[in-house]
């Protein structure tokens, strides 16, 4: 029969978480040029739609900016208009654009947002077509496109701009399976949340917009047999805030299991693990305040 006994970490009470692209591959005159591409966009639905047609114009949006933000077309022929530089990109999307699969992200009606990935496979040849036919493009459709596009890179792009804008986060004791509380990881939290674009680490909780409320869930040993102990250790980390009105409270759990020699000391292997899932669980928490921040500012400062 299988011994589970819990880990008391005596030693711990007593002291005291946007866009990448790939490099592009220009290839050669006669070669394809061949490159992967990705990007997010948002879109709301209108009295007259339904979520599938907001869906398909968010894919829309996100297919024009992950073909401009590849600099695809601009490393060949960085001179064209902004009109010229749409309608290829469209037309690229139409032709050229392979693979193509995206997921929604966000939903919480009207908004809709989503992430596209796909790959661009187009020649030399082909892209200098486009440009002859589009290069001198500048109708009012255009220009009009060309607008759409400035607000959704805008959008995309937002970050805060002043000091004003960063909310304060207040890192709370951690507390333990037993009833126990302790400060001993929060250096490691606060290292995990330091240079965060969207919000500072305050030492006084009644100044805090965001609480965060670190666990220890679960924390056992099995012993396998004579030679060999098997650790779970399940952590999980809370967001509450009492001065945002539409903050929603967050959860984030990490779990893990790992295999051990028996003769090895349990308290260093714990430690090391729960460093890594709280690591881990910081990570996720801060994207999931930012998309927060992101989506907030966004309405706020586009609403109709």
């Amino acid at each position: 029969m299988v011994k589970v006994k819990h880990i008391f970490l005596s030693l711990l009470c007593a002291i005291g978480a946007l866009y990448e692209f790939s490099s592009p591959l220009y290839a050669e005159d006669n070669i394809a040029i061949t490159q992967f591409v990705k990007a997010d966009a948002c879109d709301e639905r209108q009295k007259s739609d339904d979520s599938q047609t907001a869906e398909n114009r968010a894919v829309d949006k996100a297919s024009l900016q992950a073909v401009k933000l590849s600099g695809i077309i601009q490393k060949y022929y960085p001179d064209l208009s902004t009109s010229a530089l749409d309608i290829i990109s469209y037309r690229i999307i139409d032709e050229y654009m392979l693979n193509t699969i995206h997921k929604v992200t966000f939903h919480k009606d009207p908004r809709i947002c989503v992430n596209l990935q796909a790959m661009i496979e187009i020649t030399p040849q082909e892209l200098a077509h486009l440009v002859e036919e589009y290069k001198n493009s500048d109708t009012v459709e255009n220009k009009e496109l060309s607008a759409v596009v400035d607000e959704v890179k805008q959008k995309i792009t937002y970050e805060p701009q002043k000091v004003d804008d960063r909310k304060l986060m207040y890192i709370d004791k951690m507390s333990f399976w037993n009833g126990d509380e302790s400060d001993y990881y929060r250096d490691i939290l606060t290292e995990a949340f330091a240079d965060n674009k969207y919000f500072y680490i305050t030492d006084d909780k009644s100044l805090a917009d965001y609480l965060l409320q670190p666990r220890l869930l679960t924390s056992e040993v099995d012993e396998i047999d004579e030679k060999h102990h098997k650790m779970h250790i399940e952590i999980s980390m809370d967001t509450l805030s009492s001065t945002l009105d539409d903050f929603e409270p967050l959860s984030e759990k990490q779990s893990h299991f790992i295999l051990f020699a028996a003769d090895k000391d349990e308290q260093t292997i714990a430690d090391n693990l729960i460093r890594k899932l709280l690591k881990k669980a910081a990570e996720e928490t801060a994207k999931k305040i930012e998309n927060y921040t992101y989506e907030h500012s966004i309405n706020k400062r586009f609403k109709k």
